[in-house]
């Protein structure tokens, strides 16, 4: 990744607005982390500043106070566009939406946006599902009490943005490698919903 002024400028706003934010496991880590890692995959296939900048913000509209029209003002309607690309959207009128309707509405959005945000939602979901099956190789079956929702929706999820890399860019080395990532992750946490269930009183 090119330390541009655009990229450090990036950087910055990221590491402002993801602030006190952290990453669930054992031993917490700042969530910039999973925007460098995200970065850097997508960095690593050649991407232009812009997907890089987005891939750094990609979370900034989803979990943070920030707007579109600030990241049009801070760098560009490109990087807003992208970043919107691969974007959330957990409330509707004021109403929080389900959990399944909004994952649906993600996989619908990703199915259809350019293959620069599609390179970074597959990149976000390579970190994912790689941090998942870390998790659970140091910890075992205590790493899905963390999780607020069953294994098997998760599973679906990530089979389900998986099946979507590989309908539209199969020969692409981020669908691969999250492909190898999504096999081992099911073939670990296959039947292990059902102990994440019955340890529910301990999530927080």
């Amino acid at each position: 990744m090119t330390h541009t002024p655009q990229i450090r400028k990036a950087i910055q706003f990221a590491a402002r607005k993801h602030h006190g934010q952290m990453r669930a496991g054992k031993e917490p880590l700042p969530y910039i982390t999973h925007l460098f890692s995200v970065a850097l995959l997508v960095a690593e296939d050649g991407a232009h500043d812009d997907v890089v900048t987005a891939a750094l913000l990609h979370d900034t509209l989803e979990d943070t106070d920030t707007t579109r029209e600030e990241l049009v003002s801070a760098f560009n309607e490109r990087v807003a566009t992208l970043v919107e690309s691969v974007s959330e959207i957990k409330e509707m009128n004021g109403k929080n939406l389900d959990w399944r309707v909004y994952k649906e509405n993600y996989l619908a959005l990703i199915e259809r946006a350019d293959e620069h945000a599609l390179v970074i939602a597959i990149a976000d979901k390579v970190d994912n599902v790689e941090s998942r099956v870390e998790g659970y190789e140091k910890e075992g079956a205590t790493f899905l009490t963390r999780w607020k929702r069953p294994n098997e929706d998760y599973l679906w999820f990530y089979g389900e943005a998986l099946r979507i890399a590989q309908m539209r860019l199969p020969e692409h080395p981020l669908t691969k490698r999250y492909a190898e990532a999504h096999a081992k992750q099911l073939e670990i946490f296959a039947g292990k919903q059902e102990s994440r269930m019955e340890r529910s009183d301990l999530l927080p």
